[in-house]
């Protein structure tokens, strides 16, 4: 039976390394001993399980594209129209893999916002279904906050936490004031970071810890105050100059410490073009200090603790001749007692680049979500639940690549996949040992190496990793050459 169609049951199937693999290959599981189907509906617990299989296989959000026939196709539509097929139901079941997977672990959870684009279809698209305005507030299209779970130690993904969808009004006239510094928090949108930590905290409760990891955005003292427990610690990059209970600022309390060291960070992964980052290798010198954080003075939550102690890292770039050098300040939870300390804790933020290129996965290079032509924004809603499931198989490959301590290659392709890529390997290994697959075949990384050739990456001296576009590129390749090849033997 397809093993990426099959609805687990965990209590008597349980096996880590299959999990694991099927957690890739977007497999609705469940662990619960007498298993009656998600959605109460064996005939929809199967067709969850095959849309879920044609996503995994076709990397694509279309559906003609991804489906054999015209029946599949309009079961398929059939399926997110269903009024039973709920987000909730699809966000519980793409979540609860994570609290399987976190068991004993010290866990990594990114999460950041992604904005989702259908103004194209505006013509197509119905009203009052789950469309609104987007950050321009004239396009349309909805809002998706997403957690993304690693396992710290080998940084290898485990899942998703917490996934959270919503649309702004379709109307300019009956937007609230999202930002407004007088209502509570729980009426605003930067309410997601909250709910994110809630979320995860209780979806990875079996973690030994958890370190939740934000940019600016999540930057909000409620988050210091209520979030951080004993198990539960936060990476924040800092927003806006904070006072201390000292009664001196953030900025000038870190500019006046002694730098801790310098070192060289290599900013492929960093890049952003609109804020004028670029490319380079970039000297930065570190600072550190503890400090207290004092709660704004215009806050409306009486009842919050009055300061919060945090530990907090500069990162400046010391590179001569850039024009906008970087400059990140780091707010943290965790213990920053020494320079290596400090370090840790700017190379786990830098692991934000994660959650960026899942974001950027399921858009418009990569699954294509803001292309499909879905007529109803609940629909493409679902959808995108179930794509952001499927493209943690690409993701797992980014992880994985130049990794010598990757996880075995048969947690994530079968007997006939790997031997598909042996012969593939040997025909894109050059005749020098300089152009050679140099990882270990028993590895993902062999794998990945492989799959990036077919997407076009160039292993070149600079040795620039391939990117989640190039590995989704050439993973669909793959895909399509595994099924002949499995013809062409089936037929010998």
């Amino acid at each position: 039976m397809d093993n990426v169609s099959t609805l687990y049951n965990i209590d008597k199937q349980f096996s880590p390394a299959k999990l694991t693999a099927d957690v890739a290959a977007g497999c609705f599981i469940s662990h619960r001993e007498n298993y009656k189907g998600k959605f109460g509906d064996a005939r929809l617990d199967k067709r969850a399980g095959d849309i879920s299989s044609m996503l995994h296989f076709n990397q694509s959000s279309s559906i003609h594209g991804i489906t054999r026939n015209e029946a599949e196709q309009r079961a398929t539509y059939r399926f997110l129209s269903n009024d039973n097929v709920t987000e909730k139901i699809l966000i519980d079941t793409v979540c609860e893999k994570s609290g399987i997977l976190c068991v004993d672990k010290d866990i990594l959870c990114i999460t950041d916002t992604t904005e989702l684009n259908f103004e194209n279809h505006r013509n197509r698209l119905k009203s009052g279904t789950g469309i609104g305005l987007t950050g321009n507030n004239k396009d349309l299209g909805f809002f998706m906050h997403s957690s993304l779970v690693l396992d710290s130690d080998a940084e290898i993904i485990l899942g998703i936490s917490d996934i959270q969808l919503w649309a702004r009004p379709e109307d300019k006239k009956s937007k609230k004031g999202f930002d407004n510094k007088t209502i509570p928090i729980e009426e605003k949108e930067s309410n997601k970071w909250l709910t994110a930590g809630r979320a995860s905290k209780k979806q990875l409760s079996a973690a030994r810890s958890i370190t939740m990891i934000e940019d600016r955005e999540g930057d909000i003292y409620e988050q210091f105050a209520l979030i951080p427990d004993h198990q539960t610690h936060l990476i924040i990059r800092n927003r806006a100059n904070r006072k201390l209970s000292t009664g001196q600022w953030l900025f000038n309390c870190l500019s006046g410490q002694p730098p801790a060291g310098r070192y060289d960070i290599d900013l492929v992964h960093d890049i952003d073009n609109r804020k004028g980052i670029e490319k380079r290798i970039a000297e930065v010198e570190v600072r550190y200090c503890k400090v207290s954080i004092k709660k704004p003075a215009d806050h409306v939550k009486k009842d919050l603790v009055a300061n919060v102690e945090v530990n907090a890292v500069e990162v400046k770039e010391m590179t001569s001749g850039i024009k906008r050098p970087i400059l990140w300040r780091i707010l943290t939870t965790h213990k920053v007692e020494n320079y290596e300390d400090a370090v840790k804790i700017i190379n786990k933020y830098r692991l934000r680049w994660y959650i960026e290129q899942l974001h950027r996965l399921i858009k418009k290079k990569g699954f294509a979500i803001e292309s499909s032509e879905l007529e109803s924004g609940w629909a493409l809603r679902k959808l995108t639940v179930m794509i952001l499931n499927s493209s943690l198989r690409v993701m797992q490959l980014l992880l994985a690549f130049d990794n010598k301590e990757s996880q075995p290659i048969e947690q994530v392709f079968d007997e006939p996949e790997i031997e598909c890529l042996k012969k593939l390997n040997n025909k894109y290994e050059g005749a020098t040992e300089k152009l050679k697959n140099k990882n270990d075949p028993q590895t993902l990384a062999w794998a990945v190496w492989v799959i990036a050739k077919l997407g076009g990456w160039k292993d070149t001296n600079k040795r620039r990793p391939p990117g989640p576009i190039t590995l989704k590129r050439g993973l669909d390749k793959f895909n399509d050459i595994h099924m002949g090849w499995k013809l062409a033997v089936e037929d010998t």
